[in-house]
């Protein structure tokens, strides 16, 4: 969960406002999970073959009922480690390269303090973990955040950190950047044990934001009456700048200054430029939580790593290293159990 700087934190919203965010949430997280169920569903399977749940239901019952084994040998998971293993011994790291001669030196400075924020991230571990699930289910995420340096500091820094589950992250359908920077909202879901978000939420009400469901009204994710699933809805909000370009040459936002700015600055032209800020807010099913919260930057800070991808029928499907192994595998297992019982 992001943590939030204490300057930026906000009264919650209240009434029609707060009642409005949580909806567009809701909806945000359901449209994202309608264009994109296909790939989370295959997803989702190719985890619960990874983790070695790969004998079909009816096959279990039928099985178990009778007394018969049941052999799973999981050849999967090697599979995966022969991409990730390279690439956690690879030097994968942010770097920055000067355009210009007379960049180096601020290059230099940049890659320093990239180095910094990565040594501090353990940004190796990040990057292997999200390159886990892209070979694993087809996609995995890391994020940038910011922290507060120390308990008694007020300085903040940056930091990237991973996300644990990649089925967590509800993006735009509309994205279609590798990086998904052009995306206008992003949504990560968590589940809270009723405890621990009474605790940390005392006076909020304890609904959680909904699940995804189908036309049958099934859950898409398992829940239980004993979490409250909260939820980081990014999203990206238009505004209006005025910029203006100085006799000097360089380049000021001049919004804020309005009309003033003439008068105080050698501006030669001005322009309007339409754009956006991002903000953020932390959501339960019932209400705004914290929010909204500014974030610095023009994208929003959560990034994807994904598989292959494939554009069909308006779709796009998405695949892992081990999707077209599932069923080999399964092949795999009936065989030995076969021989197991013949033995016996």
């Amino acid at each position: 969960m992001l943590e939030i700087p204490r300057e930026a934190e906000k009264t919650s919203l209240k009434g029609s406002k707060s009642d409005g965010i949580v909806r567009e949430a809701r909806e945000c997280v359901q449209e994202s999970w309608e264009y994109d169920r296909d790939n989370r569903e295959e997803s989702a399977t190719d985890l619960s073959f990874l983790a070695g749940y790969q004998w079909p239901e009816d096959v279990k019952r039928e099985r178990t009922a009778s007394g018969r084994p049941m052999l799973t040998v999981n050849r999967l998971p090697q599979f995966v480690r022969q991409i990730t293993n390279d690439i956690r011994q690879a030097d994968l790291a942010i770097k920055v390269s000067p355009e210009e001669d007379t960049d180096k030196n601020l290059a230099k400075t940049y890659n320093g303090l990239l180095r910094l924020i990565q040594y501090k991230s353990s940004a190796k571990h990040v990057f292997s973990t999200a390159a886990e699930h892209q070979a694993g289910c087809g996609i995995g995420w890391f994020r940038i955040v910011n922290k507060y340096m120390d308990d008694d500091a007020f300085d903040q820094e940056l930091r990237i950190e991973g996300i644990r589950n990649p089925l967590a992250v509800f993006c735009d359908p509309a994205s279609i950047m590798p990086d998904r920077s052009d995306a206008m909202w992003m949504l990560v879901t968590e589940m809270i044990p009723r405890k621990a978000f009474k605790r940390k939420y005392p006076k909020a009400s304890e609904v959680s934001i909904d699940a995804p469901r189908d036309e049958t009204g099934r859950p898409f994710f398992w829940a239980t009456d004993d979490a409250v699933r909260v939820a980081e809805y990014w999203r990206k909000v238009p505004v209006t700048r005025t910029i203006a370009l100085l006799e000097g040459g360089q380049t000021v936002d001049i919004t804020k200054m309005g009309e003033a700015a003439a008068g105080i600055l050698p501006i030669k032209m001005t322009r309007e430029v339409q754009t956006h800020r991002v903000e953020m807010y932390l959501v339960s099913g019932a209400e705004v939580l914290q929010g909204p919260i500014d974030w610095p930057g023009k994208h929003i800070p959560i990034i994807p790593v994904i598989g292959g991808e494939w554009p069909l029928e308006g779709k796009t499907y998405r695949y892992s290293a081990i999707r077209f192994a599932r069923d080999p595998q399964q092949l795999y297992n009936f065989y030995r159990t076969a021989t197991a019982e013949a033995i016996a």
